[in-house]
């Protein structure tokens, strides 16, 4: 359709419009624009594909030979701006016989029947809603008539894209290749893991997660499946992105994992090392508990008495109470033996009052909220069912629309197309 032919239509489509609109409330007048607009849209999409340049009867096949022109092709390509017929010719090869399509190269297609575009509204939507409610959104606010399943394919396929790259950078990163720089300046840099237990192939497993916290600039989460170790390249990835390397101080939080705390030690050597409060103050409840069973009175008190005893940097007087204890029965042993190695190894992690006057988090509360974001935030909900790689993507994809990264999303969907 010719420009001056365009603006004729689109001309007809006001003036009705706007005869429509007559009496109408705002709601009513807001829907009729929005219409007019994906339909003005869809026009000069048109126009833009059919006044391309004429295809050369000649191209360069990848094998350094010639390939000819021999047909023209049609495929039908969803995008943005409506359906549209895309005509692009085919090509073959006079040395190697492969036959080619330029066209889809300069075009940016790729093999799937969506636009990048397409894929990465709908990536991004999957990553913040459930896929069929993606599918309600993407029918009402875009017009886009996707069903719940390709939803789920275009996210779960871009978000693989997403980790793919975000673990080979990190790779690269934390093996020097990449020289990462930030502008990014803290004072105080919080670094916090944990974890948080998804549903996958049928049985529970780890999901774990960090954030990244500091008052100059706000909060980031990563979330990942993988083992300890990418996890950890992973974390100090996000770390330098967000210039660990140039805060004044930095300060690990986390439960009192051994794992996480090699990690810690790795990645981030010097760094200040804190038990998260609330774990600290869990372990308390276990002994009493084990020690006064039949007491709520003694066990609330031994708790209130060394929680006071915590916060004031006292975590030896804690460690002496513990010692006084006799159990008798097998498990009590086990429960003191275990709690006396938690609170010895982490002793050095527990000087609360010390931290506090430092002006340093002990509670590791940012974390947390990050677990429940991937978590019931968007895995954990009812009905929902994954498969490993599905979790993988979908928190990759998560990731980059918390911390705002979505045009990490457009540059994976260009691939995942």
């Amino acid at each position: 359709m010719p420009a001056e032919a365009i603006v004729s239509e689109l001309m007809r489509l006001l003036q009705n419009a706007l005869c429509d609109a007559k009496g109408s409330d705002l709601s009513a007048m807001e829907q009729r624009a929005v219409e007019f607009g994906r339909r003005a849209s869809e026009l000069a999409m048109g126009e833009m594909l059919r006044s391309q340049e004429a295809e050369p009867v000649v191209v360069e096949c990848k094998c350094g030979g010639c390939a000819y022109i021999k047909e023209n092709r049609s495929r039908v390509q969803v995008t943005l701006a409506g359906s549209h017929v895309i005509y692009r010719a085919r090509y073959q090869c006079r040395s190697c016989g492969a036959w080619i399509y330029p066209g889809d190269v300069r075009l940016g297609i790729g093999s799937g029947g969506y636009s990048a575009g397409v894929v990465a509204l709908s990536s991004e939507v999957a990553a913040g809603f459930p896929f069929e409610a993606s599918e309600g959104f993407l029918a009402r606010r875009f017009g886009l008539d996707l069903c719940y399943k390709q939803v789920q394919r275009i996210a779960e396929r871009t978000g693989a894209v997403i980790a793919r790259q975000e673990f080979e950078q990190a790779s690269e990163v934390v093996a020097g290749n990449i020289v990462m720089e930030s502008e990014l300046r803290h004072s105080t840099f919080t670094v916090s893991a944990d974890g948080v237990m998804v549903h996958s192939d049928g049985a529970w497993t780890e999901m774990k997660c960090a954030s990244f916290l500091s008052e100059e600039h706000g909060r980031s989460t990563i979330a990942t499946m993988e083992r300890a170790e990418k996890f950890g390249e992973l974390l100090y990835l996000e770390a330098v992105r967000r210039g660990v390397r140039c805060a004044d101080r930095v300060v690990f939080v986390a439960d009192g994992a051994v794992w996480i705390w090699n990690l810690a030690a790795h990645h981030f050597p010097g760094c200040v090392e804190i038990v998260d409060w609330y774990h600290a103050t869990q372990h308390l409840w276990e002994i009493a508990n084990a020690w006064y069973p039949n007491s709520k009175r003694k066990t609330d008190a031994w708790v209130k008495k060394n929680k006071a005893r915590l916060m004031e940097d006292g975590v030896s007087r804690v460690i002496s109470s513990i010692k006084q204890w006799k159990p008798t029965d097998e498990d009590g042993q086990k429960v003191k033996r275990e709690n006396l190695h938690y609170f010895t190894t982490n002793a050095r992690r527990m000087l609360y009052a010390s931290f506090r006057n430092d002006g340093y988090h002990i509670g590791s509360g940012s974390v947390e909220s990050a677990c429940k974001q991937y978590g019931h935030g968007r895995l954990k909900q009812a009905g929902m069912r994954w498969k490993l790689d599905g979790i993988e993507a979908v928190a990759h994809l998560r990731s980059a629309l918390l911390n705002a990264r979505t045009d990490n999303i457009l540059e994976a969907a260009r691939i995942a197309a």
